[in-house]
């Protein structure tokens, strides 16, 4: 017998790790501060460039030389960028065409996925709920650090493609008000 669920009962949302979406990677160890380098050929995203999120430029950020190949991973435009370090954990979507690598205090997160669109990751970890699990999941009393292991694990909510569309959307709807406003 076929048990079918009455018309009325909301489906509910699918639900997967972090791990299992996308690729999850550190960025580059610098041993001290990140120096600026006229003659450099690749751009430095650090924590306090996030604070300017809705105006990051390529010329805001650091130039460096690049390190050697075998130790970096440059951005792709698409990449999720999330703080590793520190209480505040606000992703922010690359969208910069320009040769960049984050140092160790911010994770990247490349899709490797059909099932989630990057900007929907971005929107999705942004929530209070998920910015409740990262803060928990946190490790450390002085400086929280999250760790690529409890961020792997993470649950995201897998609604179909045309729904996570539409709530990017109605997301950019939003802060294009708020512009206004």
């Amino acid at each position: 017998i076929k048990e079918e669920k009455p018309a009325n009962m909301p489906q509910q949302t699918p639900i997967a790790s972090l791990g299992s979406l996308a690729s999850i990677h550190s960025g580059f160890p610098f041993r001290g501060k990140v120096e600026q380098d006229v003659a450099g050929d690749m751009r430095v995203l650090q924590i306090k460039d996030l604070r300017q999120v809705a105006s990051l430029k390529a010329e805001d950020l650091t130039l460096i030389q690049s390190p050697p190949e075998h130790l970096t991973r440059p951005l792709a435009i698409g990449d999720v960028v999330l703080p590793a370090l520190g209480e505040h954990n606000q992703a922010i979507l690359f969208q910069l065409n320009t040769p960049t690598i984050t140092n160790n205090h911010l994770l990247t997160l490349r899709v490797s996925s059909d099932k989630i669109l990057p900007t929907y990751l971005c929107w999705a970890l942004n929530q209070p709920a998920a910015q409740h699990a990262l803060r928990s999941e946190a490790r450390g009393s002085n400086m929280p650090r999250l760790t690529r292991r409890s961020l792997a694990e993470l649950k995201i909510p897998l609604p179909p493609l045309t729904t996570q569309r539409k709530i990017i959307e109605l997301q950019q709807l939003w802060e294009q008000e708020q512009q206004l406003t």
